[in-house]
């Protein structure tokens, strides 16, 4: 009767210290990543609201001076966004999964409100001022 081959990486049962070393590396790589790949802090953000494909409205979020209400009476799920100086979130709405209101506010370019029974999206884009060295003519 063979006795079957055991392979040297079954023998071994706990991790070695070269293993300890390649998890820290790793980790570190992917919080250095994190912090590099944010994106910057924009002067000017813009609110784009696009229900079914159409672009309802769009609210320059850095000029707004009071909360504005925007009820969505057209949508087939009616619901209501809400709208501040420099955030926006759907307040309330009558779809049946409400990831939308779950999401909360969203304040930074990039970042979307998603309502997939509506077809409605929330999305937030920013620049920053343009500065010229020369203009010529």
């Amino acid at each position: 009767m063979a006795i079957p081959m055991r392979s040297p990486a079954a023998e071994r049962r706990r991790p070695c210290i070269g293993d300890v070393v390649v998890a820290l590396l790793v980790a570190a790589a992917a919080v250095a990543l994190l912090f590099a790949l944010r994106p910057a802090p924009s002067q000017y953000l813009t609110a784009h609201i696009v229900l079914d494909g159409e672009t309802i409205a769009e609210y320059d979020l850095t000029t707004l001076t009071e909360p504005v209400t925007l009820p969505l009476d057209q949508a087939p799920y009616p619901l209501t966004i809400q709208i501040e100086p420099e955030r926006i979130c759907v307040l309330e709405s009558e779809c049946p999964s409400q990831d939308c209101v779950h999401t909360g506010w969203i304040s930074q370019a990039g970042q979307q409100i998603i309502c997939l029974p509506d077809r409605l999206i929330i999305s937030l884009t920013g620049s920053d001022p343009v500065e010229f060295d020369a203009i010529s003519g």
